[in-house]
């Protein structure tokens, strides 16, 4: 079993791309949503939590505050990193386990931040799914109803893909006129026989 990586930044349609290899067959762990499950049922998560932001971080029906952590986090930028050393070693965990169910010669592990949070050595390779920063910008305004200003602090909050390419093994750009199909069809190709591999 081959473990691929899948980054890119905010609006770069990591989530498209995630949705087509997922149609050709392949499956794809999503850490976002993966994490967000964990931080409500996992119990060394929420003693953490409750730890450092208290009883208020989870709602009176048990489930994340998400509102509440979201403030913490836009307010106090070493929070952030607490709760990625928190979460992250149990998400690490979590896709193992997943890993070790799964059938397929290719799994996928889809990470805006997999840079960010130093998980490069979980994967044989690593998929950069790079986007041009307006059609970026665009699509995060429209798909959030956000303005300019703040889909850019986000973005500037992200490693920049000049960062994360020579750290990648391959590239989909998925600007509106590439071909994504295509382009995913012949990474899967080549990391299905790898030792093709141009």
């Amino acid at each position: 079993m081959l473990k691929i990586g899948l980054t890119g930044g905010i609006g770069s349609g990591k989530s498209t791309i995630a949705k087509i290899i997922e149609i050709l067959g392949y499956p794809v762990y999503i850490s976002d949503r993966r994490a967000s499950s964990l931080m409500n049922r996992n119990q060394d998560i929420r003693q953490a939590l409750i730890q450092r932001f208290g009883e208020n971080i989870y709602l009176p029906e048990g489930g994340l505050n998400k509102q509440q952590l979201a403030s913490i986090i836009f307010n106090d930028k070493r929070a952030i990193t607490e709760v990625n050393r928190v979460v992250h070693p149990v998400v690490t965990q979590d896709f193992r386990d997943w890993c070790s169910v799964q059938k397929s010669k290719l799994v996928f592990f889809e990470s805006a931040i997999l840079f960010e949070s130093k998980l490069e050595s979980l994967f044989d390779y690593i998929i950069l799914i790079s986007t041009d920063m307006e059609t970026r910008i665009r699509r995060v305004v429209a798909r959030d109803s956000t303005s300019r200003e703040k889909v850019m602090e986000r973005i500037n909050n992200q490693m920049s893909d000049s960062e994360k390419l020579p750290k990648s093994d391959f590239v989909i750009y998925n600007n509106d006129d590439d071909r994504i199909v295509k382009q995913i069809h012949d990474i899967i190709q080549q990391l299905n026989n790898p030792n093709k591999k141009q």
